[in-house]
């Protein structure tokens, strides 16, 4: 691929991305906070919008929410192309924590800015550094550590292990050669028979599916 074509696709794929922020969180004004700002220009990346658009023009690596009228967490397991390092939350007071949901899904988040009313999840069991902000009031948590080396009892079966799955979510995974409920059967898992067994249930299913309809339009 030439020089040409290559910028040409990279600006493309920038272009597309603009379109895709509409509907998204970084859709609205531009960027204010100072944090989200420094790091942008530390990674090399580009702020669109509310988000930091890491040096490869095709994720984003930071937003900036605050002032936002947030009530919630936005979920960010809707958005294939976020690898969050850095969020800004302040300056939202009616935004509440939903534990079961907040933050599902950011394994790389490494700062996180929150308003004063809203704790940093899993406190100092998940972050190694919190401290209060002034300019605007909040709360930082930093450096997020891996909650499963600090909690060996949280996957009980045996043949499992914990995974981080962001700050304070875990997934309970089942080891090499284990597989099945609660990670109960060894062994390779029988993919060929599954898709096997998979498929000619849907072949017969469409072949008398296909009869009956026939049959029914014949009449």
């Amino acid at each position: 691929m030439s020089l040409v074509a290559y910028s040409t696709f990279l600006l493309l794929l920038k272009f597309i991305t603009c379109l895709e922020l509409k509907s998204t969180v970084c859709a609205g004004k531009n960027a204010t906070s100072t944090r989200i700002r420094e790091f942008c220009e530390e990674q090399g990346g580009s702020i669109i919008h509310r988000c930091c658009l890491g040096p490869d023009d095709a994720t984003f690596i930071a937003v900036d929410l605050t002032e936002s009228n947030l009530t919630a967490v936005p979920d960010f397991t809707d958005y294939a192309n976020f690898n969050v390092s850095v969020i800004d939350l302040r300056l939202n007071p009616q935004l509440e924590p939903t534990p079961d949901n907040d933050f599902l899904g950011l394994t790389n988040l490494n700062e996180l800015i929150l308003p004063p009313q809203f704790d940093c999840p899993g406190h100092h069991h998940v972050w190694e550094l919190i401290a209060n902000t002034t300019d605007p009031l909040g709360i930082n948590c930093t450096h997020q550590v891996d909650f499963c080396a600090n909690s060996t009892d949280v996957c009980a079966e045996q043949a499992s292990y914990c995974s981080i799955n962001g700050p304070n979510h875990f997934l309970c995974l089942c080891k090499e050669e284990y597989h099945g409920y609660k990670c109960l059967r060894k062994g390779t898992f029988p993919s060929g028979v599954f898709y096997g067994t998979t498929v000619a249930v849907t072949v017969v299913a469409s072949i008398f599916l296909y009869w009956t309809q026939r049959r029914h339009v014949k009449s």
